[in-house]
């Protein structure tokens, strides 16, 4: 056993010890790092193995032993008889003993007696594959219109920087196409295919049969190219009420055909908006506006877009500079643009349910009657320019119009930020904030403190606040403005968190004043 590969001998050395009393010996070879041993009675009624192999994986304790197991057919198990009895990242560490390993073990087994019932196996049938690729396949699944028990054609392309292949709905129609097709099962009453085989052993016969000569019109034998013949194929199954699938690049010709699984990469809506969180549902129907699209503004706007916010307008007259790009959620491919377009196209590409709007006017929002114009449809202001006088204004406005605001700045060279809501009727007005036991003011700092000198001019200085500031400034903004648009209201009327200490009290201190409601 070579020692450097893991983290506790002692532990493993025990563990090695209870292997042994249950029967269990090294494989010759494997240098103590696979035993065999009695299968788990378990097991009796899955296969007819009589033994089963216990690897030690590096990084113990912290890695499960692999555990192989012949002759088994069923989901969370490979052809070459891995099973998979833990989920990456599980941390129980219940495999330290021979009896925790073998507890899991009846679990397991008594999940495939009841079917895995109620439980998502879409992932296990890429893992489970024989043979797979790194790259995604992606995909809109309602748009491919797949029905239950049928079969049709679809096309594809690759992409090659990054490697993907994109599955378009309609046949092929260019040379440079992959043509794709897809099969749909139905109910499956055998786990998921694992090879190209069992895709033909899962499908009824005329979808077998279709399968069979468009794998015969293979002209070429190298995978993702556009042979005549089908190069993609999506098997796809129903499982707890939705359709899922597995995708496979075709390789060879004629009796040599093999499949190779790709990563499935559905980008429907529906599915991207899974990971907006549990607010998503009641976002989707508000609109924000942001006044102010530099970093800490873009960082808001696009994470309000992200969690699920079914509409936001962008209020910016600036423009986005090389220099900009350090703390801006834009990157330099943006440089050049107005710092709205900037952040609309970056929503657009991580959350494209976000209907995005933009203020057209060149000039910086002065007056009541702009500020009226702006505001009126919103359900929330959120103010991220750091423009005390505007906050003031737009409070002004808020106030007398009945609209929630959340305004949000970093002070001290990004030591302290603050965020300010003003929605609830005992929320006191932002512009008439003066007690000091409930809203401190951040005492000003030496200019040298609060802004690097600019490389040209000087009427433009540059806030100097660290990246981490903005993102940690911009994360609170969301969750007050999130928690607003909700209706929850779990937040203070004001939020103050010091990222540095500076030397006037209460900001001595790390973290999140606590102030008198």
């Amino acid at each position: 056993m070579v020692a450097q590969e893991h983290f506790d001998k002692e532990s493993l050395t025990g563990f090695v010890a209870e292997l042994k009393t249950s029967g269990f010996s090294p494989v010759e070879g494997s240098a103590l790092r696979r035993w065999r041993g009695p299968i788990h009675p378990a097991f009796k009624e899955l296969t007819d193995a009589a033994t089963m192999d216990i690897a030690i994986m590096p990084g113990w304790p912290f890695q499960p032993p692999a555990l192989v197991v012949q002759g088994l057919n069923t989901n969370h198990s490979t052809l070459g008889g891995f099973v998979c009895l833990w989920q990456d990242g599980d941390f129980s560490l219940e495999w330290t003993t021979v009896a925790g390993l073998f507890s899991r073990i009846e679990e397991w087994c008594e999940n495939v007696r009841l079917g895995w019932e109620g439980q998502d196996l879409g992932r296990d049938a890429l893992l489970n594959f024989k043979d797979k690729y790194a790259y995604a396949a992606i995909f809109d699944l309602p748009a491919l219109d797949i029905r239950k028990g049928s079969w049709g054609d679809c096309r594809a392309s690759v992409k090659p920087y990054p490697v993907r292949v994109d599955i378009l709905p309609g046949r092929r129609q260019a040379a440079n196409e992959l043509r794709a097709m897809w099969f749909h099962a139905g109910q499956l009453k055998s786990p998921p295919p694992r090879q190209l085989s069992e895709v033909f052993s899962s499908l009824p016969r005329s979808q077998c049969k279709g399968l069979e000569k468009a794998l015969s019109e293979r002209r070429n034998p190298r995978d993702l190219v556009a042979s005549g013949g089908v190069d993609i194929i999506l098997f796809c199954w129903e499982w707890n009420g939705r359709t899922d699938l597995l995708v496979m690049a075709c390789k060879g010709t004629g009796e040599t055909v093999e499949a190779i699984a790709l990563q499935p990469g559905p980008n429907d809506e529906k599915t991207l908006i899974l990971r907006a969180g549990p607010d998503a549902p009641e976002l989707v129907k508000r609109k924000a506006v942001v006044l102010g699209a530099g970093a800490l503004g873009g960082h808001t706007a696009l994470t309000l877009a992200e969690s699920g916010l079914g509409s936001i307008e962008i209020v910016d007259h600036d423009v986005l500079l090389p220099g900009n790009v350090v703390r801006h959620v834009a990157g330099h491919r943006q440089v050049g643009k107005r710092k709205v377009e900037a952040v609309r196209a970056v929503i657009a590409d991580h959350a494209p349910w976000t209907k995005v709007s933009v203020y057209e006017k060149l000039a910086p929002v002065r007056t009541p009657d702009e500020v009226r114009e702006i505001v009126m449809d919103a359900d929330v202001i959120v103010d991220a320019t750091g423009s005390e006088t505007l906050a003031y204004s737009l409070a002004m406005v808020a106030e007398s119009e009945e609209k929630a605001l959340v305004s949000g700045a970093l002070y001290r060279g990004g030591f302290v930020g603050r965020v300010q809501r003003q929605a609830l009727p005992g929320d006191t007005p932002i512009h008439q904030r003066g007690d000091q036991s409930r809203y401190p003011s951040i005492p000003p700092g030496d200019e040298s403190e609060e802004f690097a000198i600019p490389q040209l001019g000087c009427s433009a200085p540059v806030n100097n606040a660290p990246p981490s500031a903005v993102l940690a400034c911009a994360s609170t903004i969301v969750q007050v403005a999130v928690d607003t648009l909700v209706g929850r209201y779990e937040f203070p009327d004001e939020v103050i968190d010091v990222y540095r200490a500076i030397p006037e009290p209460p900001f001595n201190r790390l973290g999140r004043l606590s102030v008198a409601a």
